[in-house]
């Protein structure tokens, strides 16, 4: 939408994982070497924890595309398992057809591949995301099949990545939590990284330009999304998608005040509210037809509503453009001055 307004050729900040955009922070880059480690470590059995949008996906997305040399990786992305799924999934992932899908006799089938896999040599990995939906039943299978051993140690390798209470669940079975060589948990980032994070994206994304997010707009981004990943492209897709629609050629911090309830679902207290305001007429002018709209008060419902009519102006005014660019095409043909105040978008514009 806003690419070509931007002088971008790709997206910045998309909410789905692409390990080719992670920014491999201090504890990013932890949790990147314990994940490797886990692989190659014949008693290799990880658990990385972090909120939902924390980049754990990301960093099971980057760690399979580096891999090399001779192993099996079973990756598990879908969790919500009853008792003998999780065994049906391992054996479907390793390529092997069920003759009998019983938990016995799966069990039987898996035992029998792990000892063939550690007979030729190949280190079997089991990575599975979003594991704090597995049941403790599942997670006693686990810590059964990492209990089989080979002449080089466990015949299976385990990466289990969730949210917070995956850890918990993990120290449940005192069993399976002795069998945990790393525990590991991703935090927020840091406002420093936050705004290298932001900087990156942008560069990945091809923006050569000017700093589009200034040192207190990204503050206040790092206070509202507590350093997730995955809020801060929401925020920062958003305040683009404003600038877009309003075309401006930089990012206005008012806007995290019309946008955060439908981005994030969160109301703004009047507090914060009038704190954002004072920064926007620090930074700009405003017609004075709105400031006396300001002087009177909006309703509570048009303050709820805000954020969403920002983005239907923004889709009202790309229509607007195309369809200048449209009138504009017809108008020169005629060798006529265009019709209307409206100026056409150039898609070469930076």
């Amino acid at each position: 939408m806003y690419l070509d307004f931007f002088g971008l050729h790709r997206h910045p900040f998309r909410i789905t994982p692409e390990d080719d955009f992670i920014y491999m922070s201090q504890q990013h880059s932890r949790a990147y070497v314990y994940m490797s480690s886990a692989i190659w470590s014949s008693e290799g059995f990880v658990v990385i924890s972090g909120e939902i949008g924390s980049g754990k996906t990301t960093l099971l997305k980057k760690t399979i595309r580096n891999l090399e040399g001779n192993l099996k990786l079973l990756n598990v992305s879908y969790t919500n398992l009853e008792s003998k799924d999780l065994f049906g999934l391992i054996l479907r992932k390793a390529g092997m057809a069920i003759p009998d899908d019983s938990k016995v006799a799966m069990l039987f089938q898996i035992t029998e591949y792990l000892e063939r896999m550690a007979s030729d040599g190949t280190p079997v990995v089991l990575a599975i995301d979003e594991a704090q939906n597995l049941t403790r039943e599942n997670l006693e299978d686990i810590r059964m099949l990492t209990g089989m051993e080979s002449m080089g140690g466990p015949s299976m390798r385990v990466i289990l990545l969730g949210q917070p209470e995956l850890k918990k669940a993990v120290n449940d079975i005192p069993q399976l939590s002795q069998r945990v060589k790393l525990f590991f948990h991703l935090e927020g980032l840091s406002a420093a990284e936050t705004s290298e994070y932001v900087d990156y994206r942008l560069l990945v994304s091809g923006h050569g330009g000017n700093r589009l997010f200034d040192a207190e707009t990204v503050k206040e981004i790092h206070k509202l999304s507590k350093g997730i990943p995955r809020l801060i492209n929401k925020l920062c897709d958003g305040m683009m998608m404003c600038a877009y629609a309003e075309d401006r050629p930089f990012i206005d911090p008012h806007d995290l005040n019309g946008i955060r309830k439908d981005l994030l679902g969160e109301d703004v207290s009047e507090a914060e509210a009038k704190k954002l305001l004072s920064k926007k007429k620090a930074s700009t002018t405003r017609p004075a037809t709105e400031s006396r709209e300001e002087k009177s008060g909006h309703s509570q419902s048009a303050k709820d509503n805000d954020g969403l009519l920002r983005i239907a102006r923004a889709l009202e005014s790309i229509d607007a453009r195309l369809a200048s660019l449209t009138a504009m095409d017809i108008e020169i043909t005629k060798e006529t001055r265009p019709v209307g105040n409206v100026k056409p978008l150039n898609p070469g514009r930076k």
